[in-house]
């Protein structure tokens, strides 16, 4: 038989299809009337014009095509231990990307948007490699990671820009099933710096059901790794519930880890969420992966990790020699730190990995990336993101310094720089360039009108995804300018703002790849809707005299302005800008502008004293206006679809639904139907007879989302529903919507309903949302009933969306609420052997500890007690429980600490369960509670993990073995809500034959340096002593002091006052987490109080 075989590189020969991004691959060969992929095991043989399994290489023309070639999707600047790696650069930044496709097929896919995605031609982004390599650069991150879908079914396109990567200096990271060939393994890797490789189960029946794929090939590919190159690799497990969990595969998988790759290489063991095809199961247990790792552990391997939790300690790295503590891990977050290099502080033992000589200090931040701004083909190469490192490119600074160099008599408007270049040099925090920064320029009004209608029309036009048409700047186009910020404004409410800062720019250019990035890629907002544009208000930046403050300390507030100046922080990785109008906006003084820079940035609000902080203050030239002039009029976004796709859709979606149910292969996406990015998508099916409908609907403002492959993985989801309820018929009425163009209103308390007419109405709230589209509703009724879904507890802290919405029916309602659990009547504990120990023998040796001496013991009305481990402030709580005697019952109140459950809940359980022993709780109490407090709920979800009130219940057991506790865990509130709270719950206690302790849980503020903290509780605890529930939370809220319990305590002393049962606080003691590390950069405050 005739074959011929091809080998990447592939012969240079032209694309058949340049504006499809098509590029000739690699490892293929012929064989007959098809062509045979030898990229990875699975082996696609495809006729002319068929696709692979992966979907992205296609056979044309005889040839094998990657058809993806440029077109990415989901950039975003992640901290590298997401990818996860955690022995790899730690704290740096990382640029992600990904394509569409996939070479296995697995049922729990956590990304199936992009790689099950049948329309490459429409990602979002295109990107050559030398553009993801600028970017890269330009942004400041360490690496470029190959992810979200396997970046083996885009070889080409990972190689040709590890490459890149590589020239630029620049890391290469591929995040990979580790599915690929012996043959092609080596081209894949050449550039590859580390790699973290999905070993998604241990035996050949998962691989072959749940992945489409066979086990063998992952194994080769692990010791090609490791006995064949020098790259870093980290090995994750997924976790299935009933699936891969069971101990003994997981034994097995460690043993061959060991004996085959080593105990150096680290094994994350990662926690499942139900997705895709696979939602016939919960998330994974914590205990779970606590078992994984500790048989990992037990096994040899040294650095063993849990992900998708929380779980500092198992998060964090440990010396193997010395068991130090070596780098402390709060999520992605770096805390203590404790390597020289690649070797422990502690015991000069050397820590497996790649390791620079201090860690990175991204954080936890995840910043999207708006790829056009890099595009080879488009200017804006310089365009930067907020907070990152401009790029400072020669044509700028070269048309700047021209403009500079103009004669007085020249068209031109005059610039008049005053800074020596040697105070240039130490001014701008963000340029390398030689010129002065300017410090300002003398506008005419005209021209400061074209500025602004310029602004306009780069905003509106990238509203519309067109070519922008602006006014004539020549005379002004080179002004040279230090930066250049456009900000939007609803009804005096911030809808986006973005642009530059810190070296010599022309103005034009500035201004529209500010303007473009306001419009469309301000990470914290939507883009801008064309709906939107008639009712925004404009303020266009322009920015000058960068100059670093070179007071310390306190005295900074001396070198500031208000009204004047502007502000950059520089803390590490961590930038935060604010314009010289902010403040004066909202009203601020010197030093809470300073305040709200550092939350800007990221970092602490005090951190603008300390050393390490850097800080440029600059001047700004505000022009302001509207988007829109004349009859405000704007055009809108077009629809997606006319009417026969939309029936098209919908009938797609009625076939692959009866499909689904009778057991036979549906289509997977719509003929002759484009595909498109949306914002959501629902299907609503009504069985026959039935008057309830059955809803699935997906949503996301900002991350838009495949629209067939939506649609696909709803129907399936729907059919599966249906089989559950034995309706087989496949007889029902159907009906789509399409959602799209998102755009912000305010709030429900304050909403602007223009541009809300005949569109789909979105409320958040926290956790929760809530959406409505009605053709029979006014917009208000919308808003009212949208509310209502959302079962909103503050108005003021509910935002208000619409999108665009094309559907087949005249109503579309649905809602993402957390609804309370029940639960068992036993709760287990949670966070033994984390937050205090795990066994009943280590309980009873640290309380003995804790409880050793003495103390007079007496009633009291209330107390508060911190909630950290027991290492941290045990002992103090232990201190003040001790010198209480206990009534029957104990009401624990603390904050909630996780996203679980409902924002305010009471446990409602009967006992709960500890290492060795059990407390009694109160349900009748508890569920009297639930009835009578407005918005409180019974639900044991949101104590499932919760530690605020278990860390308690040992010492309370200890000392008052009989004593009932019923702990209530609440999340956000207002004064107006904990006023209602504090009415309800003195109802209930004058109700009761015993009043019950009322124990606050809380902890002081959070990760301030040592002085710092000192100095702010102070100020919450001077409150609080004066029994003045007001005053501690305006106190509280006004010097962003993060004291947890903040609100459960306002409630305590509300609730007193209104028995008469409150007349005075004694203090018990205070500490911080540094009276115990010795580390006082960052730290925890806590305070122990009793009431009288």
């Amino acid at each position: 038989m005739n074959q011929q075989l091809e080998i990447l590189p592939a012969r240079d020969r032209p694309t058949a299809d340049e504006e499809r991004f098509l590029k000739p691959g690699g490892w293929w060969h012929r064989d007959g009337d098809r062509i045979i992929c030898d990229l990875c095991p699975r082996a696609c043989a495809m006729k002319e014009g068929d696709r692979g399994f992966c979907f992205v290489r296609q056979n044309l023309n005889n040839e094998m095509m990657l058809t993806t070639f440029g077109r990415s999707t989901g950039f975003c600047i992640d901290p590298i231990e997401k990818k996860p790696l955690n022995h790899f650069y730690p704290g740096t930044s990382v640029l992600s990307f990904g394509t569409a496709g996939c070479n296995l097929g697995c049922k729990f896919c956590q990304n199936w948007d992009i790689s099950k995605s049948r329309e490459v031609e429409k990602l979002s982004e295109l990107a050559m490699p030398d553009d993801i390599a600028r970017a890269a650069k330009s942004l400041g991150c360490h690496s470029v990671a190959y992810t979200y879908n396997d970046p083996v079914v885009w070889a080409e396109y990972a190689i040709e820009t590890a490459k890149s990567c590589r020239e630029a200096g620049v890391k290469n990271v591929a995040v990979t099933a580790g599915y690929i060939t012996p043959e092609a393994r080596g081209p894949f890797y050449e550039f590859i710096d580390a790699a973290n490789v999905d070993l998604k189960a241990f035996t050949e029946e998962f691989y072959y059901k749940i992945t489409l794929s066979h086990l063998e090939p992952i194994l080769e590919t692990l010791i090609w790794l490791k006995r064949e190159t020098d790259i870093w690799f980290e090995i994750t497990n997924l976790i299935i519930p009933d699936a891969n969990d069971d101990p003994g595969e997981l034994r097995k998988m460690c043993d061959w880890v060991l004996e085959n790759v080593g105990d150096d290489v680290p094994v994350h063991f990662s926690a499942f969420h139900p997705d895709f095809r696979m939602r016939d199961r919960g998330n994974t247990p914590h205990e779970t992966l606590i078992t994984a790792r500790d048989i990992a552990l037990n096994t040899g391997i040294k650095h063993v990790y849990v992900g998708n939790v929380n779980d500092l300690a198992r998060q964090s790295t440990y010396c193997s020699n010395c068991k130090q503590l070596v780098i402390e891990r709060d999520w992605y977050q770096l805390g203590r730190y404790g390597l020289k290099g690649n070797r422990c502080v502690h015991c000069e033992h050397e820590m497996p990995g790649r390791f620079l000589a201090r860690p990175g200090a991204w954080g936890r931040k995840r910043q999207r990336v708006d790829m056009r701004q890099f595009n080879g083909s488009l200017s804006g190469n310089n365009m930067t993101q907020q907070g990152q490192q401009a790029d400072n490119t020669a044509d700028a600074i070269a048309q700047a310094l021209q403009f500079l160099n103009q004669k007085p008599s020249a068209p031109a408007p005059k610039a008049v720089p005053t800074q020596t270049a040697a105070a240039n040099k130490e001014a701008r925090p963000m340029a390398t360039a030689t010129a002065a920064p300017p410090t300002s320029i003398e506008l005419t009004s005209d021209q400061e009108s074209l500025i602004r209608k310029a602004a306009a029309d780069y905003i509106g036009a990238a509203t519309l995804d067109r070519r922008a048409t602006p006014p004539d700047l020549s005379s002004i186009a080179n002004a040279p300018v230090s930066g250049v910020f456009t900000s939007l404004k609803r009804k005096g409410r911030l809808r986006s703002c973005c642009g530059s800062f810190g070296q010599t720019m022309p103005l034009q250019k500035c201004l529209a790849e500010a303007a473009h990035r306001t419009a469309t890629n301000d990470p914290r907002f939507p883009r801008i809707s064309p709906s939107e544009v008639p009712h925004l208000d404009m303020e266009v930046w322009l920015l000058f005299a960068p100059e670093k403050i070179n007071e310390r300390g306190e005295d900074r507030i001396n070198a500031v302005q208000v009204g004047t100046h502007g502000l950059q922080l520089i803390k590490g990785q961590n930038r935060g800008l604010l314009l010289p109008g902010v403040p004066v906006d909202a009203g601020w003084d010197t030093e809470q502008f300073l305040q709200q820079v550092c939350i800007k940035a990221g970092v602490p609000p005090t951190s603008w004293k300390d050393d390490d902080t850097t800080i440029f203050r600059f001047a700004g030239k505000a022009i302001r206006g509207g988007l829109v002039d004349g009859d405000g009029k704007f055009p809108l976004a077009p629809p997606l679809y006319v009417d026969s796709d939309m029936r098209a859709l919908e009938q797609y979606c009625r076939d692959t639904i009866a499909a689904v149910i009778r057991g036979s292969t549906p289509m997977y996406y719509c003929p002759n139907v484009s595909d498109s990015n949306v914002n959501g998508a629902a299907v609503v099916v009504t069985p026959p007879g039935s008057s309830r409908d059955i809803n699935l609907s997906r949503l996301n403002l900002k991350q838009q989302m495949p629209l067939q492959s939506t649609l696909f993985s709803l129907c399936s989801d729907l059919a599966a529903t249906l089989r559950r309820r034995g309706m087989m018929s496949g007889k029902f009425d159907l009906e789509i919507s399409i959602m799209y163009d998102s755009a912000m209103h305010g709030t429900v308390a304050e909403p602007d309903l223009n541009g809300l007419e005949s569109r789909c109405v979105l409320v958040i709230e926290h956790n929760k949302t809530g959406w409505l589209f009605d053709r029979s509703l006014s917009s208000e009724q919308l808003v009212e009933e949208a509310a209502e879904l959302t079962q909103v507890a503050d108005p003021n802290f509910s935002a208000l969306y619409s999108m665009a919405i094309q559907s087949s029916g005249n109503r579309l309602a649905g809602s993402s609420v957390p609804k309370a659990v029940r639960g068992e009547s036993e709760r287990s504990p949670g966070v033994a052997g984390k937050f205090y120990p795990g066994t009943d023998a280590e309980i009873n040796a640290e309380l003995d500890r804790m409880l050793a001496g003495d103390a007079p013991v007496e009633p009291c009305k209330a107390a508060m007690v911190p909630h950290a481990g027991w290492r941290f402030s045990g002992q103090l709580a232990a201190d003040v429980l001790k010198r209480i005697k206990f009534p029957k019952s104990v009401i624990c109140i603390g904050p909630k600490h996780t996203p679980n459950g409902v924002e305010w809940s009471v446990a409602p359980h009967h006992v709960w369960k500890l290492p060795g022993g059990n407390v009694d709780s109160d349900y009748a109490l508890a569920k009297q509670l639930s009835d009578s407090i407005p918005g409180l709920q019974m639900d044991a979800a949101a104590h499932q993990q919760e530690h605020g009130i278990e860390v308690e219940l040992p010492i309370i057991h200890r000392l008052s073995p009989e004593t009932k506790v019923v702990g209530l865990a609440l999340g956000g509130g207002n004064l107006d809500r904990c006023e209602q709270a504090a009415d309800a719950l003195a109802e209930v206690i004058k109700e009761m034959d015993e009043p019950p302790l009322l124990l606050i849980s809380s902890d002081m503020n959070h990760y301030a340096n040592d002085e710092e903290t000192r100095r702010l509780d102070a100020l919450a605890l001077k409150e609080l002593d004066r029994l003045d529930p007001d005053a501690l939370f305006n106190v509280c809220s006004s010097n962003h002091i993060s004291m947890c319990g903040m609100i459960p305590a306002v409630i305590v002393l509300k609730t007193l006052k209104k028995l008469n049962r409150l007349h005075q606080s004694r203090t018990v003691g205070y500490a911080t987490s540094a009276d115990v590390t010795g580390d006082t950069n960052r730290v925890v405050g806590y305070a122990g109080r009793i009431f009288q």
